[in-house]
């Protein structure tokens, strides 16, 4: 049998293990919701900026490419076919047509 002495020590010990490992958790959410997510949600942007200029790149050489050349009005009509060929192409690929 364990004496009193020696229990009552691991007692203390765990009550402080147990309240260190509750501060850590604390410190841990605070740091990820403080830090983390703004991180997050900014690289996010940045990531659908740039998926955004590539498909438009893409566009204008598509319709270059098919004898429109860029600033006209006829690059800018096929540029805006496109981007709704496209917008159409996902709402299909969502299964939000109706």
């Amino acid at each position: 049998m364990i004496s009193r002495k020696a229990w009552c020590k691991f007692t203390r010990v765990y009550n402080h293990v147990h309240a260190a490992l509750w501060a850590t958790l604390f410190v841990f959410v605070i740091y990820t919701v403080v830090i983390v997510t703004p991180q997050l949600v900014a690289a996010k942007a940045a990531l659908e900026r740039e998926q955004a200029r590539k498909i438009a790149a893409e566009n204008s050489s598509y319709c270059v490419k098919w004898g429109m050349p860029a600033g006209t009005h006829r690059h800018t009509l096929c540029t805006l076919d496109l981007q709704q060929l496209r917008a159409n192409v996902a709402q299909r690929l969502t299964g939000d047509e109706f």
